[in-house]
């Protein structure tokens, strides 16, 4: 019986479960602690590329609005460029004629007194139709206080469309351009006038041309070739210019 005690004594006391379960807390520590190392390292990964990329997307931004202005750019300085060349051809164009404006008022007794005021006008044409003018003026006093020297265009309609305002240097002499009027072929004169600086309407004539009666060069072109167009269309066969007759048909 003695025996049974001291074996029993001896189980208990070596406490041979006591091994296993400090080795499972020891193996679950030694596990965790590395993946909750790497769980952070993957983290930080994920918010340094997360930054990378947004910033990324910043500067890819940038670099588009940078483009977008640079694009605007060349595209205002290619306006500015064809504006120029435009002014250009019309500075280099002789016009389609060129007035005289003289200036022929009565006087109290119905006599015709001729003013100081003359002035030079060339006419011309714009590629859309419309028409331009180049006008040089001398003999032209200092305007009174609250006026200005107004040139005018009468449209054949009768119309007074306000071309500009002369403005006399010290000697008298003025220029002025204006564009985008009536076509040459619905004018009707052109006269300057001492005006009210707000004036709407034309004062006294001071001098004065009438133009001439013009056919647009522009759109005789274009009413030619359409009419050719229209008369391909309806022969179905372009006509022989050489013998003003028909191409004879091709034989199949």
């Amino acid at each position: 019986m003695s025996t049974l005690v001291d074996m029993a004594t001896t189980t208990l006391g070596d406490q041979p479960f006591s091994r296993i379960v400090e080795t499972r807390k020891t193996t679950s520590w030694s596990i965790g602690v590395p993946i909750a190392i790497v769980v952070v390292l993957a983290v930080a990964l994920i918010a340094y590329f997360a930054a990378k990329a947004t910033q990324a997307n910043e500067q890819i931004a940038q670099v588009q609005q940078g483009a977008q202005q640079q694009q605007q750019s060349v595209t205002q300085i290619q306006q500015k460029m064809g504006s120029m060349e435009a002014e250009l051809a019309r500075e280099r164009d002789a016009g389609r004629t060129t007035v005289i404006l003289q200036s022929a008022s009565t006087g109290k007794r119905g006599k015709t007194t001729t003013s100081a005021g003359w002035g030079a006008a060339t006419w011309g044409e714009q590629a859309d139709g419309k028409s331009w003018m180049r006008v040089s003026a001398y003999g032209l006093a200092p305007a009174p206080a609250g006026k200005t020297y107004d040139l005018w265009f009468v449209s054949a309609k009768g119309d007074s469309i306000l071309a500009g305002k002369l403005d006399p240097n010290t000697d008298g002499s003025a220029y002025l351009e204006a564009k985008d009027l009536p076509g040459v072929d619905q004018g009707k004169s052109l006269f300057a006038s001492l005006d009210d600086e707000s004036a709407k309407t034309p004062g006294p004539v001071l001098f004065q041309a009438s133009l001439p009666k013009l056919n647009p060069s522009q759109h005789a072109e274009s009413s030619a070739g359409q009419a050719k167009a229209e008369s391909q269309d309806q022969s179905g066969a372009k006509p022989d210019t050489a013998q003003g007759k028909r191409a004879p048909p091709q034989k199949r």
